[in-house]
């Protein structure tokens, strides 16, 4: 893997959040919220829903293939959210569950986080 990545790569803005999980007062279920953590540029390529991903073999779907800035203690608790406006002027948000993150070249510069699109569209 490089550790540098060329200029204009990283695009889109992304947000990062924290996933806290606490049983629902008023159901059986769990609720969720997500918490702000970081704020990066990052470079976003859909692959194909697979379970290998090269050679290594991943125990979920990963949709997306995410390169960032370096964020310090992420893992699969985190999100992240990419807001994009669509031709006619709507907001389009789109979450993405981390997968598995893989920091590149071991200098703490950037991450590539395999990720499963969970919540997409308008």
């Amino acid at each position: 893997m490089a550790d540098t990545v060329p200029i204009g790569e990283l695009r889109w803005p992304v947000r990062i959040y924290r996933r806290d999980q606490v049983a629902s007062a008023t159901t059986t279920g769990i609720a969720e919220t997500l918490k702000p953590m970081a704020h990066r540029m990052a470079k976003i390529e859909a692959t194909r829903p697979m379970t290998f991903y090269g050679s290594a073999q991943v125990d979920t779907p990963v949709t997306h293939m995410i390169l960032m800035r370096w964020v310090g203690g992420l893992d699969t608790t985190h999100a992240i959210l990419r807001t994009t406006t669509t031709p006619g002027e709507k907001a389009r948000h789109e979450v993405f569950r981390v997968r598995r993150v893989l920091e590149m070249g071991g200098r703490k510069r950037f991450v590539m986080v395999e990720a499963e699109l969970e919540r997409g569209g308008i």
